[in-house]
C-alpha cells in the first residue's frame, strides 16, 4: 500500500512542482536571465534551446543593442520581452526538442506582432545578419522564409 501511495504522490505531485517552478522564471525587456533559469528549471544541455539558442542571441542583441537604430532598440526590447512570455506559458511538460521547436515557432509572431515589418530594409538586414549563426538550422530558414512572407503582405 505504501509503495501505491509513493508512486501516486509522485506522479501527481512532482510534474506540479516541476512546472510550477519553470513558470517562476522572470521574463525581462533589458536582460536574458530567463534564459539560465529555465536551463536550470527544465536541463536541455548545451544543444537545448535555452543554452544554444535562446541565451547566446539575447545575450548579443542586449551586448550591442546601442549599435541599432531607436526604432530597433525599442523593437528588440519588445521582441525580447514576447519571446520570453510565450516561451513561459507555452514550455510547460514539453521535452527538450519540443521546446526548441516551439521557441523557434514563436519568433515569426513575436517579431511581427512587435514591428518588425515596420523597422527600415536596412534596420532588418541588420538584425538578421546577427542572426546568420542560426541560419545552420533548417527550422530557422523556414521561419526566415515565414518572416519574409508576413512583411510582404499589405
Amino acid at each position: 500500500m505504501l509503495k501505491v501511495w509513493i508512486t501516486f504522490l509522485i506522479s501527481t505531485a512532482f510534474p506540479l512542482i516541476t512546472n510550477a517552478s519553470a513558470l517562476d522564471c522572470p521574463v525581462s525587456d533589458k536582460h536574458c536571465d530567463f534564459y539560465r533559469c529555465m536551463e536550470e528549471q527544465q536541463p536541455c544541455g548545451k544543444r537545448g534551446y535555452w543554452k544554444d539558442f535562446g541565451s547566446p542571441y539575447c545575450e548579443l542583441f542586449v551586448r550591442d543593442e546601442k549599435k541599432f537604430s531607436p526604432d530597433s532598440q525599442i523593437w528588440l526590447q519588445d521582441v525580447r520581452l514576447c519571446l520570453q512570455t510565450r516561451l513561459r506559458e507555452s514550455v510547460e511538460g514539453l521535452q527538450c526538442g519540443d521546446i526548441k521547436e516551439k521557441a523557434i515557432d514563436d519568433h515569426v509572431s513575436c517579431y511581427v506582432d512587435t514591428g518588425f515589418c515596420q523597422l527600415t530594409f536596412r534596420e532588418q538586414f541588420k538584425i538578421m545578419w546577427y542572426l546568420k549563426g542560426a541560419l545552420r538550422d533548417y527550422r530557422t530558414w523556414r521561419e526566415a522564409e515565414l518572416l519574409r512572407r508576413a512583411c510582404q503582405r499589405p
